[in-house]
């Protein structure tokens, strides 16, 4: 059946404190959005998760969000409103985002030696 098994390390200390480092930031953007609120952290989770992701980090000078998926995060607003962003947008999405995706292990590469620099 051709299957393989993979293991993997629990305990990757550099990947635990990384994980451990975006924990604290989410979990303190989640007390500055919930003073007075109560237990209704659930309902303002996603709008923090999607501030960390689109906001660019100090090491790397780029959004989570641009490194994961080439582009930069449209504002769910964005398309319905007039932008400066989406309206210089090609006609030929196919293409463009195409070219996105082919640069972007070279953008990866270039945030690996600003961050090393960092």
């Amino acid at each position: 059946m051709k299957i393989t098994q993979s293991f993997t390390f629990v305990a990757y200390l550099q990947a635990n404190g990384q994980t451990e480092v975006v924990n604290r930031i989410i979990v303190q953007a989640l007390k500055t959005r919930l003073q007075g609120k109560g237990k209704y952290w659930v309902e303002e989770l996603p709008s923090v998760l999607w501030a960390y992701r689109t906001t660019p980090r100090a090491p790397t000078q780029e959004t989570p969000f641009n490194l994961v998926y080439g582009s930069e995060a449209v504002i769910p607003v964005e398309p319905r409103q007039s932008s400066a962003r989406v309206e210089s947008y090609p006609d030929d999405n196919y293409q463009s985002r195409a070219m996105e995706l082919d640069l972007l292990e070279e953008k990866r590469e270039q945030t690996l030696m600003r961050m090393e620099a960092y």
